[in-house]
Order: C-alpha cells, then structure tokens, then sequence
C-alpha cells in the first residue's frame, strides 16, 4: 500500500533510490528495489523504471538524461522578438514570417553569429508553438452588426451559390465593422475591408458613418492601392452595398465588376473576409467607439498603412482543400508553407512594373520601423479621441481639439507607391475578359444602370 507522502517528501525519496538503483547491478536486486519503490509510492512498475532511470527530466533531483535543449536564450530572445513584432502569429505563419523579418532584425540589434542564425532559420512551427507557448493568451469574441438592404436592387445582384475560380487574383470579399463602442446609435466610424479570395491581400479603410457615396469612395481608395485588377466583389445584404451608387460604381467601366452577395444569415459564406474583420481591424483598433468625424482622415491613413504591413511582411495560411467525410467530418488542408500576400502576388501573373515596384517596396521598408510608426500613429488617435471625449463631457466643443491636432502619419508615407494595374492579372479589354462572352451576369451588367433599374422596378 502507498504511503501518504508530501511532495518534498517524494522528491528526497526519489533521490535517494536513484543512487541506491544506479550502483545496482544484478536484475533481481533492482527488481526488488522496483517493489520497494512502488509499494511506497503508488508509482505504476512502467512509470517507476522510468523515474529511477532519470528519463523524466521534469522531475526534482533528475539526472537530465535525454537529448539536450537546440535552442538556447539567444535564439528565444530573437524568436519573442519578431512574434511580438509580427502581431503574435501562429507557428505555422511565424516560420514564413522569420525570413522576411530577420533581416530587418539584425540590421536593428546587431548581426547574429551564423549558427544562431541557422538554427532561427531552421526551427520547426511546432516548435517555435512550445517556445512561445508561456506567452500566448487567449482572445474574446467578436460583434458584427447588420442592416437590411433594398429589395429592389438585391432583385439585380445575383446570390453566389459556387465557389470563385481562385486561381488568379482579382476575385475578392467585402465587409464593413461598425466602430461604435457597442451601440449604434448617433453617427460613427465604419471600417471597410477588402480581401482577395486568391492571395489573401487585404486593404481596410475608414469611412464617416456608412452611406453610399462614403462606401463607394473608400471602395475606390482600396482599389487604387490593389496591385491586381478586379474581377469580382462579392459582399453581405447590407444597405452600405445593396445600393445603386455601388452598382453603378462597379458596372459602368470598360471592364465590369462582378457584384454579388451572399445569402442571408449565412455569414460562412464570407469567411474569408470575416476572419480579416477581426485580425485587421479588430485587433488593431478594437471594440472602443470613434465617434469624431475630424478622426476619420488619420484613420483612413493608418489603416492603409497597417494593410500595407500586413500584406508585405505577415504570412497568412490559404486554405488548399476541403472535403467531407463519413459522420459529418469535415477535412481541411492548407498550403505546407505560409506565405505573405506579397509573395503570392510576385508568384501571379502579375506585370514586370508590378513586380519590380513590389520587390523594391518590400526591400526598402522595414517591418520594424513601420510597426513601431503604427503603434505611435494609433497611439496619437486614441489620445485625440480621449481629448475630444473629456471637452464633449465639460461641456465644450471638441472640435478645437481636433483643430490643434496634428497627423502623425503623413511622415511614415512609404516613397515608393505601387503603380495603377493595367490588368496584368486579368484581361485589359471587355472582349479579352475572360467572361464577358460567356456568363450572362456579366453581359446583363454591361446594360446602362437606368436600364437595370426600370426592370428592376
């Protein structure tokens, strides 16, 4: 039978039978060491061999047998380092993030010695997931609210019932994350992202409330910094995009944009851009109300800014396929290496300019230097709003605190700025569009708006 022992108590036990096992010899005294030891600890026989043999090294007193540790403080400090850096990213994306970032990094703290450096370069995501396992904390939930939409143009906007062709970039979702503090009522901030389904760029910019012709011009900001064409846009039932300015927006080019939408109540239909609502709005701004439109400029800025460090500098995991199997399981499979938007769009059939301005864009700007200019950016803008917070609530207006306010960001500007796409990745004509002959939504949208909307009516 076990005796009731203290945990210190079993600590200078095992101790002292681990010496008294290792200068044993001969099987039969060992086995009746094992005896002892068991019958006074409880310790399964299995269990006890391994404890006595010094194989478990978390115990008190051990022997550290077993592989020594790779990686040492160095090659932790550097790692802690850019996941910090990195917006804390999962072991799977921080593998592909090190490469891009540990350049930057040594040009900061110093070069690293070359067998620090290949052992940074060759560590495993399962085992930066154990390094930083100690620093991780858990996330809350998310809050999306919704709007209902015009019956008459959800009658022109078709509902996506299949699956985009991903394979080229231009084919994108969009959502808007209402920055109201929890309410909605009074006039407030919108956030508006966009997400290509291909290659994961996203671009978020911010909008005062969210009508028609503020949607549609931020909708033209996100497409001015996109370094593809679009094909497609598909978003939710929300009157911020069922709505005839976005239609016509969208219709009345050489080369149409496909609008569609996605069934109602049935958010999984957009989960891609859903999960861009959190990690490129939500995790940067978070939950607080912006109720000041004299903010909505500088925050327009940092968003674009905090896109373009997303897109060059954070690797994201794309989904490759998914299928369902016997019971209901459903099985997904993602790409075996992580990478950046950045770098999916250089793999794309995108122009030689395109390329170029990307490469040297990429090479120029440091991931460090932009999150540190994001940090202070977004630091200034709440200290803005803290301020118009308290003159609203003495009583005073708090429009003179945002008239001797400053923008910090207009200095961080990177120099280099992509170049207007000429449809590399897609066709520069409506007769080369690949589906301008053959799918009859996109010949239906090539009709004049006013058209569309009598037969509608």
């Amino acid at each position: 039978m076990a005796v009731t022992m203290s945990r210190k108590t079993k600590d200078e036990y095992l101790v002292t039978m681990r010496e008294r096992y290792g200068r044993m010899t001969g099987r039969q005294a060992r086995s009746k060491l094992l005896d002892e030891f068991c019958e006074v600890t409880g310790h399964e026989r299995k269990y006890a061999i391994k404890l006595l043999g010094g194989r478990r090294r978390s115990d008190p007193g051990g022997t550290g047998r077993g592989r020594p540790a790779i990686y040492g403080e160095a090659e932790k400090h550097v790692i802690k380092t850019i996941w910090k850096a990195c917006e804390q990213p999962c072991g799977k994306r921080l593998k592909a993030a090190i490469r891009y970032w540990l350049p930057a990094y040594e040009k900061r703290e110093g070069l690293l010695d070359d067998a620090t450096r290949t052992r940074v370069l060759a560590i495993s995501p399962a085992q930066l997931d154990r390094l930083l396992a100690s620093e991780k904390v858990s996330s809350q939930g998310k809050y999306r609210p919704g709007l209902k939409a015009n019956a008459a143009v959800k009658a022109v906007i078709p509902i996506r019932a299949e699956n985009w062709d991903t394979s080229e970039p231009g084919w994108t979702e969009a959502d808007t994350v209402a920055l109201c503090g929890g309410s909605l009522q009074g006039d407030f901030a919108w956030a508006l992202t966009c997400t290509d389904i291909a290659t994961g760029w996203t671009e978020a910019r911010a909008t005062w409330n969210r009508g028609q012709h503020g949607v549609c011009e931020a909708f033209t900001r996100i497409e001015a910094a996109l370094p593809f064409a679009w094909n497609g846009v598909d978003t939710d039932n929300g009157g911020e995009f069922l709505n005839w300015h976005l239609v016509s927006h969208l219709a009345d080019r050489d080369v149409v944009v496909e609008q569609t939408r996605s069934r109602p109540y049935h958010k999984n239909d957009q989960a891609h851009i859903e999960q861009k609502n959190y990690t490129h709005v939500r995790a940067l701004l978070g939950y607080d109300r912006i109720g000041y439109a004299e903010v909505v400029d500088s925050l327009d800025g940092l968003l674009a800014y905090w896109s373009l460090w997303n897109n060059l500098y954070s690797p994201t995991m794309r989904q490759t396929e998914k299928k369902r199997e016997k019971g209901g399981r459903v099985v997904r499979r993602h790409e075996k290496e992580s990478k950046t938007p950045c770098q999916r769009v250089l793999e794309s059939r995108c122009t030689t300019e395109m390329a170029a301005a990307l490469e040297e864009m990429r090479e120029q700007l440091d991931p460090f230097e932009m999150k540190e200019h994001i940090e202070k950016w977004l630091r200034a803008i709440w200290e803005l709003v803290e301020k118009m917070n308290q003159a609203q609530n003495a009583g005073k207006d708090p429009s003179e605190e945002a008239a001797a306010w400053q923008c910090p960001g207009l200095r961080y500007a990177p120099s280099v700025s992509l170049p207007r796409p000429s449809f590399g990745c897609a066709a520069s004509t409506k007769k080369d569009h690949p589906k301008s002959e053959t799918n009859p939504k996109k010949t239906k949208a090539t009709v004049p708006i006013e058209t569309i909307k009598s037969s509608a009516a």
